[in-house]
């Protein structure tokens, strides 16, 4: 079976809102955090017509019906805002009344994550509250790395209970800046040779998720869903040498908290053509647990270049039909439950378990069948 002929929700894509850039400008006088990377990226910002029929033209080539929107910038990489709880809110709410308000002019096509302000635990869970119940986004974002709030930080349990309990979906990210050295020699000099993102980010992700599973969150948590990145970071790869060296070094913790990394999905941003790095996390992950992402549309200097290489690795691993399209986008329907609604509307209309079928042929039968056109926003 052929990843092109399926329809895919990609389940980690990105969307960074003019109207919070304008407003860490209005604030601290000075551009956003990566302001001048984003102004690279038209379709990331959507802030004209003709961007956002091109991100749409983008998806309906890979065959991609629906995308997952991330939110960027980061507020803790704008200390002045994210250091006050009123400014943080204000700026969340803003980020998140745009996230909406995209989402809603194309309904099934993006689905939106909120931002939050992990200031202090009463902000958090107050903007929490009004992005799921009246904005309709399907969860929410936290941001990983030496600067941020660790993930196990008492100001995060109402966000953990709470998502718990209503089926929304957290997203790790991982946020460590160009500006933490890779050598105390070298702190004058920062991150060297694009370290501080190519490994870093990796190494930050895996952090995260070690100190969400030995401090309990998925115990406590049962039904808690947290989606990682890049594949899950170095934890399916180095579980092995991390359990050794436990034992060597600290064997307080309790072996069951171990089996809960397993528990965590993960995408299939693995930045390039890498079948094996995905077929490595199939075997780590509990099944259901790997989702079709990509990290759109931050492959700025080959655009399109993550959709093409994940879904080769993804052929490239000849699965059956069945896992084939858990991946592409039934284990995502899964995670996101009621709130993939807006997708399934879509999905319905066809008969996707026709493996003959083409993926355009599918888009211009919904199209003949809904107010919906793949290359125009609704």
């Amino acid at each position: 079976m052929n990843t092109t002929n399926i329809l895919k929700i990609d389940c980690y894509t990105h969307y960074a809102s003019p109207k919070l850039m304008a407003y860490i400008r209005e604030v601290t006088g000075k551009s956003a955090p990566f302001q001048a990377l984003f102004d690279k990226i038209p379709i990331l910002t959507c802030e004209l017509e003709e961007h956002v029929c091109q991100r749409l033209l983008h998806m309906d080539k890979a065959g991609v019906i629906c995308q997952v929107l991330i939110p960027l910038p980061w507020l803790e990489a704008c200390n002045e805002i994210w250091a006050d709880p009123k400014k943080a809110t204000k700026a969340c709410r803003i980020a998140n009344e745009d996230m909406a308000k995209f989402c809603a002019a194309n309904p099934g096509r993006f689905l939106g994550v909120a931002l939050l302000p992990t200031t202090n635990e009463e902000a958090l869970i107050q903007e929490y509250r009004h992005a799921i119940d009246c904005l309709d986004l399907v969860g929410s974002v936290v941001f990983v790395g030496p600067d941020g709030v660790p993930p196990d930080d008492k100001r995060f349990e109402s966000l953990y209970r709470e998502s718990n309990a209503r089926g929304t979906p957290i997203w790790l990210h991982p946020s460590r800046p160009q500006s933490t050295p890779d050598y105390t020699y070298y702190s004058d000099r920062g991150s060297m040779h694009a370290i501080w993102n190519s490994l870093g980010w990796i190494y930050d992700t895996s952090v995260a998720m070690v100190h969400i599973a030995l401090s309990g969150v998925l115990q406590r948590y049962p039904e808690i869903k947290i989606v990682c990145h890049h594949g899950g970071g170095m934890i399916p790869f180095f579980i092995e040498r991390f359990n050794v060296q436990r034992s060597n070094f600290d064997a307080s913790q309790e072996g069951s908290k171990m089996l809960d990394l397993q528990k965590f999905y993960c995408d299939t941003a693995t930045f390039g053509y890498q079948p094996k790095n995905i077929q490595q996390c199939m075997e780590f992950f509990e099944s259901g647990r790997v989702l079709y992402g990509t990290d759109s549309p931050m492959d700025m200097s080959a655009p399109c270049m993550f959709m093409k290489t994940t879904a080769e690795s993804i052929d490239h691993l000849k699965l059956n039909k069945a896992d084939h399209i858990a991946i592409c986008y039934g284990n995502a329907l899964q995670m996101l439950g009621v709130h993939s609604n807006p997708v399934r509307k879509l999905l319905s209309l066809q008969e996707l378990h026709d493996s003959s079928q083409n993926h355009r042929t599918l888009v211009t039968s919904v199209a003949k069948t809904m107010p919906f056109h793949p290359y125009a926003r609704l």
